[in-house]
């Protein structure tokens, strides 16, 4: 095993070392797939149970709260399905919240959300599922699912720094701080201030809302003998001792769903999903691998099961990082390989410049004479929209006079130093604060896994220009890190994540709501968004109350 290090791993300026950790994000999900496998493999569970778990075990017949908004798919979903991303369900992240009743009431509200395609139809990236099958070992064994992991893949492998803590990997002295790039809007050509985003984004709590999807938190030197034990076909690779199954370790790395059948490059052959893995072939090369992002990291783990080599590429850039680990691990498999070098810089670097291009060209400039809505802005102040899944949206009009008051809430959200923040960023890089001021906005307290705040720019007609946003700043005040004399530690992200909102009006009072959509819900290449106005055409729909 061979380790690298470089760059800055925290704040103090301390280096990145092989004990440094990191969110792994959704590398996590192999993690949850293998723990399913080795249920189905417990042989105690399954003469208890009378009736063996198996890939195809229906969540129906397992999960007492299960339920989806296509009943017909709902009652054929299975294990397979669930870890393979092919339910039928775009990914929803942004019903990720806090919740009472914690992951089962999350599986619950499942059946509130729209789907964007049929049943096994085609790929969409699901992390919803993954929490749902996070509660198999509360259900069945009566374990919580983090010790469930420690106790059969952490300790066995000697994993000692691995954990889904952040208050562990805090105190531990190791945890690296993600950079972010502040108040960084590229659609509008605004590059942002690169800021370390301290303290951990998630806090000691809210790490269960995804722990199943993307919770671990580990070092590179943990993750190597992670990725060996893999390369072993579940073996141990120091004891050699059996720690998951062979047959749970190839079936899960059998690809189920197609990703991507018509790739860009033609060193890389079509993209097939299994459990928590893509495969695929990288220069007649056999690949299994997973990319991870949570804010502030990008991670990728990468291994070659028929060449017995495994890359792993941690960073705690969140931007940068995707293109660096595409970069480097490409480039090592061509010199360990002895492949002819391609410069993959400057390919990934001009497909992401097409990237931004094509989503600045999207995002249309509002109209020079917009359209009034039916109704005035200020209006939706003091209303209450709901769904039951994502939760209540209070909406507070931002006034640039005194003539109307705020309602109290409203006046304690708008005098909010973040809030002044957000309302006074400019919607494109040449606009001047009398032109941003001049926008009829709406801010949203929505508070979740990621997100504090939703933003909402009058477009033209009913239509706003939406952004779901986040600041660490409560937290660093809470907490203690904000230091009001040195105001620049503090993140806001998430502008040039845009979406449509339309505000409904309809004949019957039910009718009346806000339509949530231009992906919003983040749904795959081939599903279908619902087209149209109105209430029908909400990929999620808030009714008034």
């Amino acid at each position: 095993m061979e380790y690298g290090s470089y760059g800055i791993a925290k704040l103090d300026g301390s280096p990145v070392t092989p004990d440094s950790l990191f969110a792994i994000a959704s590398n996590s999900k192999l993690f949850l797939a293998l723990s399913v496998g080795l249920l189905i493999e417990n042989q105690t569970l399954a003469r208890e149970r009378e009736q063996p778990l198996s890939w195809s075990s229906r969540a129906m017949d397992v999960l007492p709260q299960w339920g989806l908004h296509d009943h017909d798919a709902g009652r054929m979903v299975n294990f397979q399905d669930m870890l393979s991303h092919r339910t039928g369900l775009p990914r929803h992240d942004y019903s990720g919240r806090p919740l009472k009743g914690g992951v089962p009431e999350m599986i619950s509200n499942l059946r509130y959300l729209r789907p964007s395609a049929e049943l096994r139809e085609t790929w969409q990236y699901n992390n919803l599922m993954y929490e749902t099958l996070s509660y198999l070992p509360t259900l069945l064994l009566d374990q919580p699912y983090e010790s469930y992991i420690s106790e059969n893949l952490f300790r066995p492998l000697n994993m000692t720094a691995s954990t889904y803590s952040v208050a562990v990997a805090e105190a531990s002295g190791q945890l690296a701080h993600g950079h972010m790039r502040s108040m960084r809007d590229k659609i509008a050509g605004i590059n942002g201030t690169l800021v370390p985003a301290v303290p951990y984004f998630s806090r000691p709590g809210e790490e269960k809302i995804w722990a199943g999807a993307g919770g671990v938190i580990m070092s590179v030197r943990d993750l190597s003998v992670w990725v060996a034990m893999l390369l072993g076909n579940g073996r141990h690779p120091f004891t050699n001792e059996t720690i998951v199954p062979e047959n749970v370790i190839k079936h899960a790395a059998e690809g189920v769903t197609v990703v991507d059948g018509d790739p860009q490059y033609a060193e890389i052959g079509p993209v097939v999903y299994g459990a928590g893995q893509e495969r695929y072939t990288y220069r007649g090369h056999e690949i299994i691998e997973h990319g991870g992002s949570n804010p502030g990291f990008q991670t990728q783990v990468t291994r070659l099961p028929h060449d017995n080599l495994g890359i792993i590429i941690l960073s705690n850039d969140e931007e940068f990082g995707t293109t660096i680990y595409q970069i480097v691990i490409r480039r090592l498999l061509d010199h360990v390989l002895n492949l002819p070098p391609i410069d993959w810089k400057a390919r990934l670097q001009a497909q992401q410049a097409k990237r931004l291009a094509e989503d600045a060209a999207a995002a249309l400039p509002r109209p020079m004479k917009p359209d009034a809505p039916t109704h005035p802005v200020h209006s939706l102040e003091g209303s209450i929209f709901v769904h039951p899944t994502y939760g209540t949206l209070r909406p507070c009009f931002v006034r640039f006079n005194a003539r109307h008051p705020f309602l109290s809430e409203c006046a304690e959200v708008l005098g909010d130093p973040v809030v002044l923040q957000i309302i006074e960023t400019p919607p494109t890089h040449n606009s001047t604060l009398e032109d941003t001021l001049t926008i009829p906005t709406v801010i949203i307290p929505f508070k979740g896994f990621f997100f504090t705040h939703i933003m909402l720019r009058h477009f033209s007609g009913n239509i706003f220009n939406g952004s779901i946003l986040w600041s660490n700043r409560a937290v660093r005040v809470k907490e203690g890190y904000h230091d009001k004399d040195q105001d620049d530690g503090d993140v806001i992200v998430g502008f040039d994540d845009r979406f449509e909102v339309e505000w409904v009006h309809g004949k019957e009072s039910s009718d009346e709501g806000l339509a949530l959509k231009g992906d919003f819900w983040g749904k795959g290449k081939y599903a279908r968004a619902p087209g149209g106005t109105g209430k029908g055409s909400a990929e999620v729909w808030f009714a008034k109350i």
